[in-house]
């Protein structure tokens, strides 16, 4: 249950004005209502200018209430319905894209981030890792940052050995490559070459069981990174 009044993502427009994004996988009708309606003008009355929400439904959630009668007056969000998008629409055109030798752009891999929570004639687990495949091909940020994502969703809805083949999908991506890179130097920086071997060795335990944030927290907190070296009997 959540108690605070905190609101997802704010964007101040060059007009001077707030687009506010609220992300939904279910439908609470009047009461989601009511709550973005008391983010807007908490915000507006702090900020001094315009807030509009957009709401994006996932979830399998087609229609939801727009708005929601104030007495004197009606609030109304922009609802957006990611199950109307078709998952296979964009990664046949990302393909079309790939065979012509053409990059993807930001807006192709945002895209191509939110596949999983479209519609899609494949499963979650082949939608997710339809859209790996697709983003690994490129090495820059972006694309890193899309399978990061899209790893995240897949943590959020997938189990067992489905998450287990998406893992395994991860740890050959050059997002993978970078974190054994990033933990290899951790150990050199401490100044010996048995710290770097068992920062090595660390590292590809990790990256085995996909443990990613676990990871992450080895490489900027040396007490965690004990911590772990003694879970995996790494002396």
């Amino acid at each position: 249950t959540i108690h605070s009044m905190f609101m997802d993502f704010t964007f101040l427009t060059t007009e001077d004005f707030y687009i506010h994004v609220e992300f939904q996988t279910t439908d609470s009708g009047k009461d989601d209502l009511r709550r973005f309606h008391a983010y807007e003008a908490v915000f507006s009355h702090e900020t001094g200018k315009k807030v509009l929400t957009y709401v994006i439904y996932s979830g399998g959630i087609k229609n939801a209430r727009d708005t929601l009668d104030c007495g004197t007056y009606s609030y109304k969000i922009s609802p957006i319905f990611l199950t109307q998008k078709s998952a296979d629409e964009v990664f046949h055109y990302l393909q079309e894209k790939s065979k012509k030798g053409e990059g993807f752009t930001d807006e192709d891999y945002a895209k191509l981030s939110l596949t999983p929570l479209m519609s899609s004639g494949q499963g979650k687990k082949d939608t997710i890792k339809t859209a790996i495949l697709l983003a690994k091909q490129d090495t820059r940020v972006t694309a890193e940052k899309t399978v990061a994502i899209l790893y995240t969703m897949a943590d959020k809805f997938l189990q067992g050995s489905d998450l287990e083949e998406i893992k395994e999908v991860v740890a050959m991506t050059r997002l993978g490559q970078m974190l054994y890179d990033d933990g290899l130097k951790a150990g050199k920086s401490e100044g010996r070459i048995e710290g770097s071997d068992r920062m090595a060795s660390l590292t590809k335990k990790l990256l085995e069981a996909a443990r990613m944030a676990d990871l992450q927290l080895a490489l900027d907190d040396p007490g965690y990174r004990e911590k772990l070296m003694d879970e995996y009997g790494i002396k």
